[in-house]
């Protein structure tokens, strides 16, 4: 399940999108999935979702796309 970039952006200093993003992670682990959270750009916000139990993520402060060679 992947937590929408809307909901990521800025979580550090959301209490919304935090009970949001708490909500989602807790619905995850309920039926066995693991969350991924994207559009993960600031090292706060990175820091806030791992402290609160997210383990995957994605997003431009991890690397950008690169074309398929």
């Amino acid at each position: 399940m992947k937590l929408d970039i809307q909901y990521v952006q800025g979580v550090a200093y959301d209490t919304k999108k935090q009970r949001i993003a708490l909500e989602f992670l807790h619905k995850a682990q309920e039926i066995g999935s693991i969350p991924l959270a994207e559009g993960v750009e600031t090292r706060v916000d990175f820091e806030w979702l791992k402290h609160n139990g997210y383990q995957l993520f994605q997003g431009y402060l991890f690397g950008r796309p690169s074309p398929n060679i």
